[in-house]
C-alpha cells in the first residue's frame, strides 16, 4: 500500500469516528510513527509502506478513533513555538492560553522593575518574581520565562503529577524555576511576587458532560471543573491575592469567553487593584483579566 492511500484510509476512519481534524491527525500520526515531518511525508506519498509500519499505523488510528486525544498518543504539544510534554494528568495546551502568555510578557516588557538590591542581584535574583498558579504542565510560566528571560519562576499545582511534568518541561526547555505541589497559594505562604498568572478551572460543573469526548473522558476533571458557576477558583484567588503580590504587582487570569463581566466585578469589589481590564483573544472573545495595583 502506498503512503498516501494508507493515510487517506486513516483519515476516513477518523472522520467516521467523529474526530474534529481527521486529515491533520492522520498525517500527524504517520509523522509521529516514522519520525518524519510534513515535507518528508509529501516526498514519500507514492512510496510503498512497510507492512510493519502499516500495522503499527492502524493501531494508532484505532486509538485516535476511540477519541483518545492526539496529544496523549504522541505525548507532546506545541505551544508558543515550544514543544511541551503532555499526558493524561494535565490539560492539553490550547491556543486560547497564548493570549495569557502574550499579555503577561507585554506587561513585563513595558514595566521595568527597579533594580534589585545589590546583594539580591549577586545571589542571582532576577527582576520579576513570577508565580504561575494552577501551572499544570508549566506552559504559561515556562513560556513567559523563555520570552522574557528576566523572571524568577515559581509554579504551583494541586496535582503532584502535574508538578512533576512541569519540572520535566522546564528542564527540557532549559528554564530554571521552582515547582511546588499544593492548593493555590498554600505552597508559597509568606512570599510575594511581582506578577501572578493563573489559568484555573473555569468550566461550569453541569457543562462538563457536554464537552467533546477527548476532553470530558480523557483530561483531568480537577483541571476543568470550576464549580457551579465556573468561578470558584477566581473567588479564592482574588480573596487571597493581596498577601502575595508586591505593592505594584500584576495579576493576569485566563477566563471563559462569557466570564469577563463577572470576574471584573469580583476584582473591583475586592478593592485590591487600581485598574482592571478584560482582554480579548484573537477571535475577539473575552479571554484574560489583567489587574494592576
Amino acid at each position: 500500500m502506498k503512503t498516501r492511500i494508507m493515510i487517506r484510509e486513516g483519515q476516513y476512519r477518523l472522520n467516521k469516528a467523529g474526530c474534529m481534524d481527521p486529515k491533520i491527525d492522520a498525517e500527524e500520526l504517520y509523522c509521529y510513527l516514522t519520525g518524519t515531518d510534513k515535507v518528508e511525508l509529501f516526498l514519500k506519498n507514492e512510496e510503498e509502506v512497510d507492512p510493519e509500519v502499516e500495522r503499527k499505523y492502524a493501531k494508532l488510528i484505532e486509538r485516535r478513533a476511540s477519541r483518545v486525544p492526539l496529544q496523549h498518543i504522541t505525548g507532546e504539544q506545541e505551544f508558543m513555538g515550544y514543544t511541551f510534554a503532555v499526558d493524561p494528568d494535565v490539560l492539553i495546551p490550547r491556543q486560547d492560553t497564548e493570549t495569557l502568555v502574550e499579555n503577561a510578557a507585554k506587561v513585563i516588557r513595558n514595566n521595568q522593575r527597579e533594580k534589585r538590591p545589590l546583594l539580591e542581584r549577586l545571589r542571582g535574583r532576577k527582576e520579576w518574581g513570577l508565580l504561575d498558579l494552577c501551572c499544570g504542565s508549566g506552559i504559561v510560566g515556562i513560556s513567559i520565562a523563555k520570552i522574557c528571560g528576566n523572571v524568577d519562576l515559581t509554579g504551583c499545582d494541586i496535582s503532584e503529577k502535574a508538578v512533576a511534568l512541569a519540572k520535566k518541561n522546564a528542564q527540557s526547555l532549559h528554564v530554571s524555576g521552582e515547582f511546588l505541589q499544593g492548593d493555590l497559594f498554600a505552597p508559597v505562604v509568606g512570599n510575594q511576587f511581582d506578577m501572578i498568572v493563573a489559568n484555573p478551572p473555569y468550566i461550569r460543573t453541569n457543562m462538563i458532560a457536554m464537552l467533546q469526548e477527548e476532553i470530558k473522558d480523557h483530561e483531568p476533571r480537577e483541571a476543568l471543573d470550576g464549580g457551579r458557576d465556573g468561578l470558584t477558583c477566581y473567588r479564592k484567588i482574588i480573596q487571597s491575592v493581596n498577601k502575595y503580590l508586591t505593592k505594584d504587582g500584576f495579576l493576569l487570569m485566563e477566563i471563559g469567553y462569557d466570564q469577563g463581566d463577572d470576574v471584573r466585578k469580583m476584582v473591583e469589589d475586592s478593592r485590591v487593584f487600581k485598574d482592571v481590564e478584560v482582554l480579548k483573544d484573537l477571535p475577539g472573545r473575552d479571554r484574560v483579566v489583567l489587574c494592576s495595583r
